[in-house]
């Protein structure tokens, strides 16, 4: 009975410290953050391009990624470890409406805010305008069970801030602060590119926006590709596009993830912590959801929570469609063909979340398309470029938007 004691206490003490642990790394990246802003507040916001820049020409994606491809790439394994302190806890707070987007706070002059995606839906937003003069502007857009407040979003806003753009950080409908507003289910980057859209027009109707870009990443960059292809309709995204670490088939993205691999296949706890998320999220939607029949969905237990019956059950009925209509809606490989607007894919060989098999098929879609390039790097994980090489990352974020901005 001594050893079994003794044994709870040695559990008991490793949780403790496991979670003191990831509060004080949420404490101390917090503390970072507020000092990166102060710097920038200290420098001061450039008036203009960055020095050396020159307007092209004719802009074309083939003239950009001249130069983005000369930008060394040196990654560091080793930014797995800060990638994991400062998000992973934020994922499991996402999960529920009381503690979603609340651990990281944008500067004061950055402006929380509501506005409506296309369908009517509310969304929260955190906008950052310099009040100066009229300066190009960024949307950014989380991933899966991700928020407008987690790590690399903010930290990412605030760096385009302190470079000059205006910013916009979103949280996509069921998630963040928005997940509170209404009920409204995820449609794995279908909607969302609609919610990007709105974004991207709220900013643009601004005297202080002269262009609008746009960022995503894993959801948020299927979301973004949507958001591309969507411009023909609804022309908002004037200042060119990113999708960091995509995918090309939602229904096969959905069915990987939610599909139990071996004990000893590497991508197993990354599934465990998706079904756990996703069924911390069923039980607070139990909170709010009165439909009878969506509630005895809900209602499974852990293993029961899985994403394709989530889609079946819940998410197609709400927008009226069946699942294969989901699915298809959602899939860049169904639209990539025809993006009108420049868009950057990035992707990484090594991504364990959306295999880089992804972006074979979506080579073969674009592959007479000018105005999309696939950009494959060796490695990366799955949207860790800013912490493997922060340089790298930086450079090529600011030179991409850069390139295709409105300058006044």
């Amino acid at each position: 009975m001594r050893f079994i004691a003794r044994q709870i206490k040695r559990l008991v003490l490793g949780v403790l410290l496991l979670v003191g642990g990831l509060a004080a790394a949420v404490v101390a990246t917090d503390f970072g953050l507020r000092l990166r802003y102060h710097t920038i507040k200290q420098t001061g916001v450039p008036q203009g391009p960055p020095p050396g820049f020159e307007s092209p020409g004719e802009r074309t994606l083939s003239g950009v990624m001249e130069g983005l491809e000369q930008v060394p790439f040196e990654p560091s394994y080793l930014g797995i470890i800060p990638a994991a302190l400062n998000n992973n806890l934020l994922l499991a707070l996402n999960a529920m409406r009381a503690t979603s987007a609340r651990m990281y706070q944008y500067p004061a002059d950055f402006e929380n805010t509501v506005i409506e995606s296309f369908d009517g839906t509310p969304i929260t937003v955190a906008v950052g305008i310099h009040g100066d003069r009229p300066r190009p502007a960024i949307v950014m857009s989380h991933g899966f069970m991700g928020s407008k407040n987690d790590h690399y979003i903010i930290d990412s806003a605030i760096t385009a801030y302190g470079w000059g753009f205006n910013v916009l950080g979103i949280d996509l409908r069921n998630f963040g602060r928005s997940q509170a507003l209404t009920h409204t289910p995820t449609s794995a980057g279908w909607k969302e590119g609609e919610d990007l859209l709105a974004a991207a027009k709220y900013l643009g109707e601004m005297p202080e926006v002269t262009s609008v870009g746009i960022m995503g990443f894993s959801m948020g960059a299927g979301s973004t590709m949507r958001a591309a292809y969507m411009a023909k309709e609804y022309p908002y995204l004037t200042g060119g596009a990113i999708a960091w670490n995509g995918y090309s088939d939602a229904g096969r993205m959905i069915e990987y993830i939610g599909t139990r691999p071996p004990l000893n296949n590497p991508f197993y706890p990354v599934y465990l912590g998706f079904r756990l998320m996703h069924f911390m999220r069923r039980r607070d939607m139990l909170g709010y959801v009165t439909d009878p029949e969506q509630r005895k969905h809900l209602e499974g237990g852990f293993h029961d929570a899985d994403f394709c019956s989530y889609v079946e059950e819940i998410a197609a009925p709400h927008y009226g469609v069946t699942a294969e209509e989901y699915y298809r809606n959602a899939s860049p490989r169904e639209y990539l063909a025809d993006v009108e607007v420049p868009l950057l894919v990035v992707h990484a060989a090594d991504d364990p979340i959306c295999p880089a098999s992804e972006m074979d098929e979506l080579q073969e879609v674009v592959s007479e398309n000018p105005n999309v390039n696939i950009w494959m790097l060796p490695t990366g994980n799955h949207c860790l470029f800013r912490y493997m090489d922060r340089n790298w990352y930086e450079t090529v974020m600011r030179d991409y938007f850069t390139y295709w901005a409105t300058w006044d």
